[in-house]
């Protein structure tokens, strides 16, 4: 199995941190970039024994030029990229005549923004080496739901740009986009509607463990010529 040069954002928490510790224990080297030095280094702590590596970046999405260093550490230590995976990402849930300019404003910064940061700043490396991008969609790329117009819309965005990879990259690029269901993290919490998140809370702590969408995540990076995951859509069992 090839070792794989991999860059993870939102590497702190939820999908991030399990995918990244996953990625270590399967021997690739990645760099998780998050906000929380602490917690980086948490995980750095996990992920030492693990046959892979582990290089922490403290930076924070929204600021260009963190992107651009996390990306020239990563180059320098490990030598290329052959992985992205944007996953940083957040939602606020509001009925549209509550929800505010700075709730909006926040996610398009993070969920669309952040994501075409990335992808812009990697794709010369990813070419080189002909690489992959993995893109962290949800159930909400494909439908619409209440209480959620703005989080959805960007993350319709998310597989629109995963879509315009395939289409202009044929050949030179896997792309693959993940698109989870509720998920048992702390994404619910930067809810401020307290009705909603009281609501919707019991239905994200029942939901999928992170480390079941790490190891979809894994498979997919890891499937190296033998094929391509375009789409992996994961559902909580409600049996």
């Amino acid at each position: 199995m090839k070792k794989l040069n991999v860059l993870i954002t939102g590497a702190s928490s939820g999908i991030g941190l399990s995918t990244a510790a996953a990625l270590c224990a399967r021997g690739h080297n990645v760099l998780g970039f998050a906000r929380r030095s602490d917690k980086l280094d948490d995980l750095a702590q996990t992920c030492s024994d693990s046959p892979g590596n582990f290089l922490p970046f403290k930076g924070d999405i929204k600021v260009d030029v963190d992107v651009e260093n996390a990306i020239d550490k990563m180059v320098s230590e490990f030598g290329g990229i052959d992985c992205i995976i944007p996953n940083a990402g957040l939602g606020h849930f509001n009925p549209l005549n509550e929800g505010t300019m700075e709730e909006w404003r926040s996610m398009v910064d993070v969920n669309i923004t952040g994501v075409l940061k990335t992808i812009h700043a990697t794709l010369p490396h990813l070419l080189k080496s002909k690489g992959h991008v993995i893109n962290i969609g949800s159930l909400a790329s494909r439908q619409v739901f209440q209480n959620s117009g703005v989080y959805c819309a960007t993350k319709h965005f998310v597989l629109a740009m995963s879509e315009s990879i395939r289409i202009e990259y044929s050949g030179q690029l896997a792309v693959t986009t993940i698109n989870p269901g509720a998920v048992n993290t702390e994404f619910i919490n930067h809810t401020s509607n307290d009705s909603l998140r009281s609501e919707y809370k019991p239905k994200f702590d029942s939901g999928m463990s992170p480390d079941f969408i790490a190891n979809a995540i894994v498979e997919a990076a890891e499937a190296g010529g033998k094929g391509i995951y375009s789409e992996i859509t994961l559902r909580p069992d409600r049996r």
